[in-house]
């Protein structure tokens, strides 16, 4: 017999058979990336042996000799590249919370669970049942007892850029909104070189990523704890009939959970560093669409509240701080390493009168502010981020968009965007 060679499975959920034969029975299910040790092949048919598989429980006692199709082995293991768009697959490649929701919203829907049906039969906040599925549950879990993930696989920055191309003002009136006065003299931008960022692994900022580039970056083990069933809902100023379901597949709320926690800080204009631990938080699947407000339009992690313990030694930061960035990192940040600077760069616009609130237009006097932060007070800033102002769609008051980026190895990467929004 010849010798048996390690091969990894391509498919998301392979039938492992007695016999070479494609009704044969099922002696096992895996997922991608299982290895196996492939012994002969023939007529397109692989027998292999099967362990186990850590990701779905202890090994087994004794190999299993099983059937599989060729096709579905290769050398080496599926690559999240390779998975592409292949909800499972990817997965399967790189688990983390953000692929087991697409898992889950990737999963084929029976007709009656498809929305139009449910707008027949569900009405607002009643749950509705999923059908349970093998390869789902051995999903959920891996990711309730935990994953540890790659930083390359969870942050991407793009290509350098300059941090000056993003400062643009609307300097036309539109519609209602009037225009903003050119700035009355040109934003520098400080002289960057490599410094405390030599890799993009090196720093996360709550503005550019979510749980899982934060747990990558950290370190943490990701884990995602079922808290509730799906339910059905509808978008603000619209039923009685639903229109979309909470969460994903039949996790309907669920908590995050980092171990061991998330160390998140906080540097102030003022150069000084909080800092707090996240165990366990709610996570945000409502799938509700976003109606108006300040929020992040790609992805984010929402600042710590109550879930988040103080750590010792750093400072105590009040509600009404002015924070110009939140992080983490591999390792730990000194309390006393950060300067921060800002410098403002005038502009403005004219508000129309609006009696009797404003009886006559008014110059509105605001700027554009560059905040660098030096996190080894070396000088050479780590961190920049830009306040980039706008009138308000109703008040004419001041919005902002708040662009960071982060010094790369002597380079300006992209790192997140707040837009404000005024709501009625």
């Amino acid at each position: 017999m010849a010798t048996a060679k390690p091969r990894y499975v391509q498919g998301s959920w392979v039938n492992l058979r007695e016999a070479a034969q494609p009704q044969a029975r099922v002696v096992a299910q895996v997922p991608a990336n299982t290895v196996v040790q492939q012994l002969t092949e023939r007529d397109g048919w692989c027998a292999v042996l099967y362990a186990g598989d850590a990701r779905l429980g202890p090994p087994l006692p004794q190999p299993l000799q099983a059937h599989v199709a060729c096709n579905l082995l290769a050398d080496q293991p599926l690559t999240l590249a390779q998975a592409g768009k292949d909800a499972a697959r990817a997965f399967w490649a790189a688990p983390s919370p953000n692929r087991l929701r697409a898992y889950g919203n990737a999963l084929p829907r029976p007709a009656a669970l498809h929305i139009n049906a449910l707008a027949k039969t569900h009405a607002l906040d009643t749950p509705v049942q999923y059908p349970q599925r093998p390869e789902w549950e051995a999903a959920k879990k891996l990711l309730r007892a935990g994953v540890l993930l790659r930083p390359e696989q969870e942050i991407d920055r793009g290509q350098p850029v300059n941090p000056l191309d993003d400062v643009k003002l609307a300097t036309r009136a539109k519609d209602n909104i009037p225009a903003v006065a050119p700035l009355a003299a040109q934003p520098v931008l400080p002289a960057v070189s490599p410094s405390y960022f030599r890799t993009h692994a090196g720093v996360a900022l709550l503005h550019e990523t979510d749980a899982d580039g934060l747990a990558a970056v950290s370190g943490a083990r990701a884990s995602v704890i079922p808290t509730g069933a799906p339910v059905g809902r509808f978008a603000r100023h619209s039923g009685p009939e639903i229109e979309y379901v909470t969460g994903f597949w039949d996790v309907g709320t669920a908590d995050l959970a980092f171990a061991p926690p998330l160390t998140i800080y906080a540097i102030t204009h003022q150069g000084l560093v909080g800092a707090h631990t996240v165990r366990q938080r709610a996570w945000d699947i409502s799938n509700d669409a976003h109606y108006c407000g300040g929020h992040y339009p790609g992805r984010g992690f929402d600042d710590p509240g109550e879930e988040a313990e103080p750590v010792r030694g750093y400072a105590k930061l009040s509600d009404t701080a002015q924070v110009l960035a939140r992080l983490v990192l591999p390792g730990k940040l000194p309390p006393d390493a950060v300067k921060a600077r800002s410098k403002r760069y005038a502009t403005s616009w004219l508000m129309p009168a609006d009696p009797p609130y404003r009886p006559k237009p008014e110059r509105k006097n605001t700027a554009v502010t560059v905040h660098e932060i030096d996190l080894d007070r070396d000088g050479v800033a780590d961190i920049l981020r830009i306040d980039v102002p706008s009138p308000g769609s109703m008040s004419y008051e001041p919005v902002f968009e708040f662009w960071w980026y982060v010094n790369v190895n002597g380079q300006w990467f992209r790192a997140g965007v707040w837009v404000d929004e005024e709501c009625t």
